[in-house]
């Protein structure tokens, strides 16, 4: 019973402060409590179920089926068959833009395509027809990416982007105002610190190598994201649930994006 009170009143205190990034209570959670959760840990005790991150699950993830699940958004999904790719600011630049069909997405959940991507439910919550990547005044680009944001039960917000010549962005996301109000939508220049942020994170995040559907664990009404990149010759898609900061494979990328979301504006699901 104590246990459950403890997890419930972390759970309303994580709510509290919607909405900012869904999954940010299990690790935040492990790193402000360390002596509570050092002896969950040790007694293997239900209160683990709030105390995952990296630095405890290097040493439990094994210990039983809980330690498992806990443990489940720090351990990678990436194919080491297939070649790791890294994307570069220099790589980018020197790179041709990308053709009109690049820009496209190669999700269609309308059946005007064969393709039957991961996340083609996802586009079907997000209410659009539009199968841009790009901002939609955004006409050349080197690389271009969408994300749709599902977080709880709320609206999907979804977020498109472009990294042109001279390393020079755009960022476009439409989203309902604290969750559930009016939809809105609103552009920003990417700077070239956030540009860099988002390259490093797409690197970091393995995402050429990401299966189409990952089998992350979460919690319930947590952040659902699928994401679709495209650079010159090379398009691929990614969805899973997001965990928190030290979460891998796709939580990586989708934090960055929502970090920099919340830099520019409040009250945005992501």
């Amino acid at each position: 019973m104590r246990l459950t009170l403890i997890a419930g009143l972390v759970v309303l205190a994580w709510m509290a402060g919607l909405p900012n990034a869904a999954s940010a209570m299990q690790g935040r959670y492990a790193r402000e409590h360390p002596d509570y959760c050092a002896k969950a840990w040790e007694e293997k005790s239900d209160g683990r179920t709030v105390c995952g991150n990296r630095a405890f699950c290097a040493v439990h993830k094994n210990d039983d089926r809980i330690s498992r699940i806990v443990c489940d958004p720090y351990v990678s999904q990436v194919n080491p068959l297939l070649p790791s790719v890294t994307i570069s600011q220099g790589g980018l630049n020197a790179a041709r833009n990308l053709t009109e069909a690049e820009t496209r997405s190669e999700c269609q959940p309308d059946g005007r395509k064969d393709h039957v991507c991961a996340m083609s439910w996802m586009r079907k919550r997000a209410g659009e027809s539009d199968d841009r990547l790009l901002p939609a005044h955004m006409k050349t680009a080197k690389l271009a990416l969408r994300a749709d944001l599902s977080v709880y039960l709320f609206p999907t917000t979804v977020v498109r982007l472009g990294i042109g010549a001279g390393i020079s962005g755009l960022m476009k996301v439409s989203w309902n105002l604290n969750g559930n109000g009016a939809r809105t939508t609103q552009s920003t220049r990417l700077n070239p610190a956030e540009i860099d942020r988002l390259l490093v994170a797409l690197n970091k995040s393995d995402f050429w190598r990401l299966p189409h559907e990952g089998r992350h664990m979460g919690g319930t009404d947590g952040e659902v994201a699928a994401v679709e990149v495209s650079v010159p010759g090379m398009k691929d898609e990614a969805m899973d649930i997001i965990g928190d900061s030290e979460a891998v494979d796709l939580s990586v990328l989708v934090n960055a994006i929502s970090q920099i979301i919340r830099d520019h504006w409040r009250n945005v699901p992501a």
